[in-house]
């Protein structure tokens, strides 16, 4: 039995929690101080239930122990990097101990707050969808345009983002949250539907790329008793209606031919043209070239990406005096970790996304519940769509994004776990 103090902590803490998924589309700067926010009310939840640790079944639980080890790496590869270079300044150690070591500082003082009261959170998520439709379309009204959303983020990522948020409202169906299941269902389903129009507004090709894969982990939470046969049926009808209706919409046709004729012009004709597409294979070429010069530990630092740009890429002719001047970083997650802090850096990168990912994927195809399994989609689709995203736009740019990712990793972990005494209806 909770006391009253303890009752009105882990309402704070899902208050603020809501809270986060709201100030991410809608502030630059909001979201990296409520993170810290967050860990200290973790820690003193914890010590508001630590005498209870012997009442706590989970408290002492090992389910997590390979995931936080994996999740070490992360900050690991950023130490030896910096080692090597003699160089342990830099923004780079936070950055990385903000998943690395946020992560179970997190779930330390969350574990302890009912997961009926923990589901709440949610709301945040619908706000901010539907805030982000809002943002978007007053921002291209009336031509429609590609609206400049540079004021949260560029717009892919804020259109990534946003799409990101609508599939986890619409995986969100089966949670019930109030005493109306039929109009929350109906209200979900249209918050979800609106947040894809505005991930549509944003004109982010990105975002189509991983479509295939949101599709994929919905078609797993609606069909878990359906034979394997049909799912991959029912998956490869999905995408084909999908995609044909897509590319029936002319903004999307229109992006879509631009990305192609940008990337021939590049490959036959201009290596180091100032185009979108041609940019991205600059940034990227250069990042390879500097991991070749520093195989083992990278540059140590992620600023020494523009230098090398101008001393190095124009030079040789890898990217244009404009790219160097404009960019400096490779637009790509992975080629960023290689280029700062080498291989291990990439392996750093994976457990961040993967390790997590398998615990989410396992319990979506394992579990009967279906409340338990919609929470696991939720952590699938965070943790494998910042995967995919990272492999064309460096999401992981500024602090805040990666503050973000840790804490709804932390906040699916929990969701989608079962605890005695503590599970969630559904069946």
């Amino acid at each position: 039995m909770k006391t009253k103090y303890q009752t009105h902590l882990d309402s704070t803490v899902v208050l603020i929690s809501a809270l986060m998924f709201l100030f991410v589309v809608s502030n630059q700067n909001l979201p990296s101080g409520v993170f810290y926010v967050l860990c200290v009310l973790s820690l003193v939840v914890w010590g508001a239930n630590r005498k209870n640790i012997q009442n706590d079944p989970a408290a002492y639980s090992n389910q997590y122990k390979t995931l936080f080890i994996l999740c070490a790496v992360n900050l690991l590869a950023v130490l030896v990097s910096k080692i090597a270079h003699q160089h342990l300044s830099g923004s780079e150690i936070e950055k990385a101990a903000r998943f690395s070591v946020g992560l179970p500082l997190l779930m330390l003082g969350m574990k302890y707050i009912p997961v009926d009261k923990l589901k709440h959170c949610l709301w945040g998520v619908y706000a901010a969808v539907l805030y982000a439709f809002a943002y978007v379309a007053y921002l291209s009204w009336p031509d429609f345009v590609r609206p400049d959303t540079s004021d949260v983020y560029n717009a892919v990522g804020y259109g990534v983002i946003t799409l990101l948020l609508s599939s986890i409202t619409l995986y969100s169906i089966g949670v019930p949250l109030t005493g109306k299941p039929r109009l929350e269902k109906t209200a979900k389903i249209i918050v979800g539907l609106l947040g894809m129009a505005g991930f549509m507004l944003t004109q982010t090709r990105t975002g189509l790329l991983v479509l295939p894969v949101y599709l994929l982990l919905g078609i797993l939470l609606a069909w878990k008793d359906k034979s394997r046969i049909k799912i991959v049926i029912g998956y490869l009808a999905s995408i084909a209606v999908i995609f044909a209706l897509l590319f029936s919409i002319p903004m999307v046709q229109n992006r879509v031919e631009l990305a192609k004729n940008e990337f021939l012009q590049c490959i036959h004709v201009n290596p180091i043209a100032d185009e979108s597409i041609c940019i991205r294979l600059q940034l990227w070429n250069t990042a390879i070239d500097i991991w070749k010069r520093n195989p083992l530990t990278g540059t140590g630092s992620n600023a020494q990406f523009s230098k090398e740009l101008q001393n190095h890429s124009v030079p040789k002719g890898l990217a244009s005096q404009t790219t160097a001047n404009d960019f400096g970083e490779p637009h790509n997650d992975y080629l960023q970790a290689l280029s700062s802090f080498g291989p291990l850096g990439v392996l750093g990168l994976l457990f961040l996304y993967f390790a997590p990912a398998w615990i989410f994927v396992k319990r979506l195809i394992q579990s009967k519940q279906v409340v338990i399994r919609s929470f696991a989609a939720m952590g699938a689709a965070v943790c494998l769509g910042f995967a995919m995203y990272g492999m064309t736009e460096l999401m992981f740019r500024g602090m805040r994004t990666l503050s973000f990712y840790t804490f709804m990793v932390v906040v699916f972990l929990l969701l989608s776990a079962t605890h005695k005494g503590n599970q969630l209806p559904g069946k």
